[in-house]
Formats: C-alpha cells, sequence, structure tokens
C-alpha cells in the first residue's frame, strides 16, 4: 500500500511538473477581406522566453505567466499578402519585454517595425504599472509611431484580471483607455474584453474596440478561441469583424507549444 501511494504522489508530481515551462513557440496563418474587394493572406511565428519556470497550478494554462507574475522577452514576425497584383507585402517584426520585480512593479518595452515596399514604419513602446493583487494589473504605456514621417503618438491605461468562478470556471476581463493624437487630429481608443474558461483547458472569449481620431471612426468585434489538448500545446482560433471606415474581416487558426 505503501508504495502504491508513493508511486502516486511520484506519478502526480511528475505531471505537475510537466505541465510547467520556460518557452513558448507558436505558428498561425489566417484569410480575410478589406473593403469587400481586396482579400489577403496572413501568416505568422511568435515565440516567448520566460526567465525563470512558469507555475502553471494557478489557473487557466493561457493565463498562467500572468498569474505567476512571469518576467519575459517575447517576439513575433507575421507577413500579409494581398490578392492583388503588383500590391507589395506587408511584413512586421516585434520585439517586446515584460519585468515583474520581486513588489509587483511592471516594467514593459516593445519595439514594432513594419514594411510595405518602400514604406516603412517604426513603433516604440514603454509601460509601467503594477499588480493590484494576485490576480489584476494595470499598466499605464506611451507609444510612438513614425510611418514614413508621419507621427502617432498613444498614451494607454489597460487593466488585466482573472477571477476563479465556481466548479473550476474562470473569468478573464481586459479594459483599456487610450488617447491618440497625429499631425493633423486627435482622438481615443475603448477596448473592452472578456473570456470565459469552463476549464484550465478550453476558453472563450469576445471583445470589442471603438477608434475614433478627427473624421476616421473604426469599430471591431472580435471573437476568439483557445484550447489545450495537453498542457504543453495550444490550439487557438480566431474571428474579427471591422467597420466604420474601414470594413474588414478575417479568420485565423494558429497552434503553440511550450517546453
Amino acid at each position: 500500500m505503501k508504495k502504491t501511494l508513493l508511486a502516486i504522489a511520484i506519478s502526480t508530481a511528475a505531471a505537475a511538473a510537466s505541465a510547467d515551462y520556460q518557452m513558448e513557440a507558436g505558428a498561425f496563418y489566417g484569410q480575410g477581406e478589406v473593403g469587400d474587394a481586396v482579400d489577403y493572406d496572413v501568416m505568422g511565428v511568435a515565440g516567448r522566453y520566460n526567465f525563470e519556470s512558469v507555475d502553471t497550478s494557478k489557473g487557466p494554462h493561457a493565463e498562467a505567466a500572468f498569474l505567476d507574475k512571469s518576467s519575459s522577452v517575447g517576439f513575433g514576425y507575421n507577413s500579409l499578402e494581398p490578392d492583388v497584383a503588383g500590391a507589395d507585402d506587408v511584413d512586421s517584426f516585434d520585439f517586446d519585454v515584460r519585468v515583474v520585480t520581486d513588489t509587483n512593479l511592471i516594467i514593459e518595452a516593445a519595439y514594432e517595425e513594419s514594411e510595405a515596399g518602400d514604406d516603412e514604419s517604426d513603433t516604440f513602446g514603454v509601460g509601467v504599472g503594477t499588480y493590484l493583487n494576485d490576480n489584476t494589473d494595470i499598466v499605464v504605456s506611451y507609444q510612438t509611431t513614425d510611418d514614413d514621417g508621419e507621427d502617432i503618438d498613444q498614451l494607454n491605461v489597460a487593466v488585466h484580471g482573472v477571477n476563479p468562478l465556481t466548479q473550476g470556471a474562470t473569468l478573464a476581463y481586459d479594459a483599456a483607455l487610450s488617447y491618440v493624437d497625429t499631425d493633423e487630429d486627435s482622438g481615443h481608443m475603448i477596448e473592452l474584453g472578456a473570456t470565459y474558461y469552463f476549464n484550465k483547458d478550453l476558453g472563450v472569449g469576445l471583445s470589442a474596440d471603438l477608434t475614433e481620431v478627427g473624421d476616421y471612426n473604426t469599430d471591431t468585434v472580435s471573437l476568439d478561441v483557445s484550447y489545450f489538448p495537453q498542457p504543453n500545446v495550444e490550439l487557438m482560433a480566431a474571428y474579427f469583424d471591422q467597420g466604420g471606415d474601414v470594413d474588414a474581416d478575417g479568420i485565423m487558426f494558429g497552434a503553440a507549444v511550450r517546453f
């Protein structure tokens, strides 16, 4: 009996350890349409390295790094190909770092570069914030974009929270408010979203954002699904529909592995 209990304890500990991870890498592919006339394909890869092993026992797998207050560095690359003769592909690369100190101080920095033929844009961002408690944070950030001589500045306040419910379910939410300033106009952007996790493995999210800058207005609604068939494998799908001055929609499928 003692040997049986010991074997169960060892196997349980091994299973828990195997769920923890330090690196994550993934890829995605999507299709969509802009303005009822231009179809496009998009594909990309992304990765993230956490400075320490991430404990996945605190909530949904998709929220593990946030709940463990993990410090990390990440990168992403994607290429969008318009289905238009002679049109240039849009290639983007981004890099970011997030540091969480022992006092719950959050420091963030990010850089993104995008190219489409001779057109280039560069975006730099920095942020600072704190964990309000073990499952909620707030971050104030500033980013500036140089888009072929046109400057766009943005000041943002964002809150993210993960609240446990009954019977193993969890509700995560996001809320953000941004002030946007361009060379010609200024305005704001509002973002709201929530994800319901049925358990540690499956989550369904719904989000919406509204942008108003001068005479330019857009609104977007997105639906996404995240599923972990194994603790170290994630499958995801997402759909968005954008209205306003620029009509667009798209669907995306992706997968990621953790190790």
